[in-house]
């Protein structure tokens, strides 16, 4: 069940269908996501970021938070992506280790309190979708609604593609964190949403 109604629209010849999922949606079939994620990164499972903890894991850890949604969009009914956050509580372990960039206050970056950011803690685009618009599509509807001040999100420090892509749709890269122990540094990242 979508916690809005689906919008659906025609392109060319291919129907788009975001629908809008809550964490209770996610838990009772987490199948598709841990399916899509397996599959986009069989070459990285390897990789303490994709397996320790668990995408699995790391999923229903997020369905089970305050302010959780997650955006699927589908072209002709294949999933040609995902994306999906919750909102940061006033004590989390998102910026631990925080490196800023030069300028960056990281004490004012780094503070939360009740309702300040929401996290997007994954986006995913399986390859044959790629360069299709999904990002720039289905992210807005991700986003629609919150009442959070900014959006953050991490990417790993060698996916070049998904820095550029964030940055071209209005992120600003603010510094660097080790999410968990043991994984790549990552760009962190964040766009206001008001």
């Amino acid at each position: 069940m979508s916690v809005s109604p689906a919008i659906a629209t025609q392109t060319t010849s291919v129907t788009w269908r975001i629908d809008d999922h809550t964490g209770a949606d996610v838990l009772a079939d987490p199948t598709p996501w841990v399916k899509a994620y397996e599959e986009v990164y069989a070459h990285a499972l390897h990789l303490p970021d994709h397996n320790d903890p668990t995408f699995a894991e790391r999923l229903a850890f997020s369905a089970g938070r305050e302010g959780f949604r997650l955006t699927s969009c589908h072209a002709d009914g294949v999933l040609a992506g995902f994306a999906y956050g919750y909102t940061l509580p006033a004590s989390t372990g998102w910026w631990n280790g925080f490196t800023p960039l030069p300028g960056v206050d990281a004490d004012e970056m780094t503070a939360e309190r009740p309702g300040r950011t929401f996290a997007m803690c994954e986006a995913l685009v399986p390859t044959a979708f790629r360069r299709s618009g999904v990002v720039e599509r289905a992210f807005p509807f991700l986003i629609r609604g919150r009442t959070e001040e900014r959006v953050a999100g991490l990417v790993a420090e060698t996916n070049a593609h998904a820095l550029d892509l964030t940055l071209r749709n209005g992120w600003t890269h603010v510094g660097d964190v080790e999410p968990h122990p043991g994984w790549r540094r990552h760009h962190a990242l964040i766009m206001p949403l008001r």
